[in-house]
């Protein structure tokens, strides 16, 4: 959070690379053995691509909390990318709808057709 916090107030990128490797680097201290243990950021140290690093490791930290929605829209991805090429984003979402569930379809007869991808 404080990366992003310097990110977004055009504070000193290195500060924010130090906070970011602090989160990637980490490989002990915590109770369940669950840490990051990646090399050191290695990318182009630009405000645009420090800021999808923080949001990349947002999605991996922060799985499953109820926060993807609305980082996607903080950070400016309110739609699924839709160049995948050369190597698709894990981190993104693939789509903004998803089908309705088996059950809801067999039993509730107002269920609209499922969304378009």
């Amino acid at each position: 959070m404080r990366a992003e916090a310097l990110l977004r107030t055009n504070g000193s990128l290195d500060a924010a690379l130090t906070d970011i490797n602090a989160v990637r680097t980490q490989a002990s201290g915590d109770p369940f053995g669950v840490h990051a243990n990646l090399p050191a950021y290695s990318g182009s140290v630009t405000n645009a691509d420090l800021l999808l690093e923080v949001y990349r490791q947002r999605s991996a930290e922060l799985f499953l909390s109820g926060v993807r929605l609305e980082d996607s829209r903080r950070f400016g991805r309110p739609a699924p990318p839709t160049n995948l090429n050369p190597v698709p984003l894990t981190f993104e979402r693939n789509r903004n709808f998803y089908p309705y569930p088996d059950q809801e379809r067999l039993t509730n007869p107002n269920t609209p057709a499922d969304p378009a991808i």
